[in-house]
């Protein structure tokens, strides 16, 4: 109930103040009936805090982003700031081919920000009538991304066994994470629940019903990376529990992707399911 009174009083502040602000900027007030402000972030999903900010990306053709974004850094992933209201105001520009783009491309964060987001000045419902296909719960979405990562998942864990045998525990530490934040993904997809990639994954993409049967067994997998520093001998790498106790898991991920329909093990990897290193 907390959260929900302090996403709401977000939200007005941010219609009422923070979109008149950003309208009226000199570069933006001429092109304001091109422009689609909309909120992302805590403030749209819900897991806002008393302290959170408040995110604004300002939606638009390549055009018109041409000439708002000089002077900005917004290209480096780094927005403008300003107080409005007593809250930090974030606001940055985007296109709508680049949306787009990294969502053709199932990009999780793309995906996770904007099927939350919410229009708060959208001139003839641009943004919605543009991307509300991509981000409006398509079957065909879930689909590949469903078997995709689930793919890779089964791909990444075959390719532990051959880091296993190098020997390296750099490089398993580094894979076993890697297929952690696959298995979590996966369970969240199956649960067919939204998942924060960048600062969340863990507690959002095990919010589900099977995320949160699966819980347990993958705190269990982190436990045992904690291991990795003991390993010496192939007979230490042979006994390493990790492997074992994420076959139990992919299972019953399979088990039920099957039990949902979805395909177990496809012809090709899908490389847009690769994990950031």
């Amino acid at each position: 109930m907390m959260t929900t009174s302090i996403q709401t009083r977000l939200q007005e502040i941010a219609r009422s103040d923070c979109v008149p602000y950003l309208l009226e900027l000199p570069k933006f007030a001429p092109h304001a009936g091109k422009l689609s402000l909309v909120l992302v972030g805590s403030a749209a999903t819900g897991t806002c805090r008393e302290d959170s900010d408040i995110d604004i990306a300002v939606v638009c053709d390549e055009r018109t982003f041409a000439c708002i974004s000089a002077g900005t850094e917004w290209a480096s992933g780094r927005p403008s700031e300003v107080e409005v209201s007593g809250i930090q105001l974030h606001y940055y520009g985007i296109t709508f081919d680049t949306i787009e783009l990294r969502l053709r491309d199932l990009h999780d964060a793309y995906i996770y920000l904007y099927s939350s987001a919410v229009a708060l000045h959208d001139p003839e419902d641009c943004y919605v009538r543009r991307l509300s296909g991509l981000l409006a719960g398509d079957p065909d979405l879930r689909r590949q991304r469903v078997e995709g990562k689930l793919d890779m998942l089964l791909r990444r864990s075959r390719a532990l066994d051959a880091c296993l045998e190098e020997g390296d525990i750099l490089t398993i530490g580094r894979v076993c994470l890697e297929i952690i934040a696959l298995c979590v993904k996966v369970s969240a997809l199956l649960d067919d629940t939204p998942f924060d990639p960048r600062k969340r994954l863990f507690g959002t993409g095990l919010a589900g019903r099977l995320g949160r049967r699966l819980e347990k067994d993958i705190r269990r997998l982190f436990a045992e990376i904690g291991g990795l520093a003991d390993l010496a001998s192939a007979e230490d790498f042979q006994a390493f529990a990790f492997p074992r106790r994420l076959e139990a898991i992919i299972r019953r991920l399979s088990d039920e992707a099957r039990k949902q329909g979805f395909r177990v093990g496809i012809e090709k990897p899908d490389k847009r399911h690769m994990e950031p290193q």
